[in-house]
């Protein structure tokens, strides 16, 4: 791999300023006052990802680089805090019409993009959009709480780790604010290389909690995983068991497990203001070693990030999920 130096040297220049500049901050064409990086995610996919840039058309390369990401709050549910408190975001692609990865990946299919070059486009754009909150939060002088943000990685991402490695070197504080979300269809084949990942770059891993995952992959990560995400289907399926009576097996379920994946954080991803699930944990989680967490693509942010961040369905009604406004309101 060449030029990674210069390239390292073209991110921080672009990036020291960024919130200072329109020239690197852009909206999405046509859709979200989201921010883009079309020039940034060109510049360095044609050095990471150097032969498979190479071999995409014009087009391709054009959806691509508009890639950009959305956001789902992460907030503290149980035991119950004193006041809501938000204590991260996963970020999630998003291309330039706000359609969502399922979306994203039919379109590059179209358009003979690889997988592997959309999951680093958005991990580019998610580094990006991560750099620019922390720059505008210091501009307006308020203090950054040490927020957390996770992203999936699969397969497309551990088949070149030595492209991940660069990425991460290139955005070094992805080590004190990053946990890498363990996607569920990742195979015994790869526990060597995430092993590998975590012991040479201090990658923070959360593993994602479904019946998809192979359970003895699901075992053997257990003691890296710092966070526990309870996905979406399963949550509603929590939720059904609780509408049947079956509450208190919930709760023993899950002191068990704390105990058992020694894990001080579980998501709860897919809950609402207004779930009975999550005001029944709320009352009934009494566990302080391990908290528990709830993430949602509907919820309003609370301040402060209600200034910094929107909700999409403010804008279309069938896109669910926050955008990070940047910028762009004061260009």
């Amino acid at each position: 791999m060449q030029n990674v130096e210069e390239l390292q040297q073209y991110v921080d220049s672009l990036t020291k300023e960024l919130v200072l500049t329109s020239q690197t901050v852009v909206a999405a064409p046509g859709c979200l006052p989201a921010p883009c990086f079309p020039e940034i995610i060109m510049k360095v996919l044609g050095v990471v990802t150097e032969h498979e840039w190479e071999d995409l058309t014009d087009r391709a390369r054009n959806y691509l680089k508009w890639i950009t990401v959305k956001a789902e709050a992460i907030d503290e549910l149980a035991p119950r805090p004193m006041h809501t408190t938000t204590r991260g975001f996963e970020l999630l692609a998003i291309d330039r019409d706000g359609n969502s990865f399922g979306e994203i990946v039919e379109r590059s299919q179209e358009l003979g993009i690889p997988s592997v070059l959309v999951r680093f486009a958005s991990l580019i754009a998610t580094f990006l959009t991560v750099r620019l909150l922390r720059q505008q939060m210091e501009r307006d002088r308020e203090v950054m709480p040490s927020l957390t943000f996770s992203q999936n990685v699969d397969a497309n991402y551990l088949n070149y780790p030595r492209t991940l490695k660069t990425l991460l070197e290139l955005f070094p504080e992805y080590k004190e604010m990053f946990y890498f979300e363990i996607n569920e269809e990742i195979t015994e084949d790869y526990l060597t290389t995430i092993r590998a990942l975590a012991d040479d770059l201090g990658i923070r891993l959360a593993l994602d909690d479904t019946n998809k995952m192979n359970i003895n992959v699901h075992h053997q990560l257990l003691d890296l995983a710092d966070w526990i995400k309870i996905d979406f289907e399963a949550t509603a399926n929590l939720e059904e068991q609780l509408l049947s009576g079956y509450g208190e097996k919930i709760i023993l379920h899950f002191e068990e497990y704390a105990h058992g994946a020694r894990s001080p954080v579980i998501v709860f991803e897919g809950l609402s203001e207004t779930s009975p699930l999550k005001v029944f944990l709320e009352q009934r989680w009494k566990q302080i070693d391990t908290v528990l967490y709830f993430q949602s693509r509907e919820r309003t942010p609370v301040p402060p990030w209600n200034k910094y961040f929107g909700l999409i369905q403010d804008y279309h009604d069938d896109k669910y999920g926050l955008f990070y406004k940047g910028l762009i309101d004061e260009q």
